[in-house]
């Protein structure tokens, strides 16, 4: 009797789906003067109209409102950002997330004196003028159209749960049970 009803905790153990199956994400990207992003759930799916909402660290409302049928949102940015912007989710049925925007990533606290570029010709040299700021500008937004795809696909990876995963888990429960059986057998 006891053996059935080991092997039936055992069995039981395997098939229980686990709880982070359903954990709810949120991926949040900066282009330009927007941030945009989306809401998915561990496993496969997109949270659909769910509320949003964006707050600074002073808890004020810089935006909120639905996601779309894809669970996307976006939001203009007022200006200067000078804190983080903490963008969460709730699907109102227990789950929920956040992510932080540093206000760094905005160019908050950026120095405003150029940085020395090193001479390479004697056309360089002759130039003593700072390079624009328009063109820091164009280069950063450049770099984080090419860097919010990369962004968004480890973001997905690190939330899927792997076949490893699962394996590993089982194989812990057989290891504990393992270690109980021995412990008990001591006792004989």
């Amino acid at each position: 009797m006891k053996r059935l009803v080991v092997f039936a905790l055992i069995v039981l153990a395997i098939l229980v789906q686990p709880v982070a199956a359903h954990s709810l994400r949120v991926f949040a990207a900066i282009e330009g003067n927007a941030v945009s992003g989306y809401a998915f759930f561990i496993g496969g799916g997109r949270a659909k109209d769910t509320p949003w909402n964006a707050v600074d660290e002073a808890g004020r409302e810089i935006g909120a409102g639905r996601t779309g049928a894809d669970g996307a949102f976006r939001f203009t940015i007022p200006e200067p950002i000078i804190s983080d912007i903490t963008v969460t989710v709730d699907t109102q049925e227990g789950h929920f997330a956040a992510t932080v925007l540093k206000a760094a990533r905005f160019g908050a606290g950026e120095t405003a004196a150029p940085a020395a570029v090193p001479a390479t010709s004697a056309a360089a040299v002759s130039s003593s003028e700072p390079p624009e700021a328009g063109s820091a500008a164009l280069v950063e937004a450049a770099v984080q159209r090419q860097v919010a795809p990369l962004m968004q696909r480890i973001e997905e990876m690190d939330a899927r749960l792997r076949f490893a995963d699962i394996l590993a888990g089982i194989f812990l429960i057989i290891g504990l049970a393992g270690i109980g059986l021995w412990a008990r057998s001591l006792r004989k």
